[in-house]
């Protein structure tokens, strides 16, 4: 295995490890006792939120990043 496959895939585990805490801090901030009954009912009372906050841009980003990064990672170990 060469030195470029071997820091694609420390580079991919990175990654993959971010993407798990970001969509894990953004599940904690959605998990509410109204969502063990039909989820999301909380959120209707004041209507949808507008925009994402930071967490689901850190999430949205790295995971279209790991996407790529399975794709290259691929490509250098083939």
């Amino acid at each position: 295995m060469s030195t470029l496959g071997i820091l694609m895939i420390i580079v991919h585990i990175i990654l993959s490890l971010g993407v798990i805490f970001f969509a894990l801090k953004r599940m904690q901030r959605n998990s509410e006792l109204g969502g063990a009954f039909g989820g999301g009912a909380s959120q209707a009372n004041f209507g949808r939120e507008k925009g994402m906050d930071s967490n689901a841009k850190w999430a949205l980003g790295l995971g279209i990043v790991f996407m790529f990064s399975c794709f290259l990672t691929t490509l250098v170990l083939a």
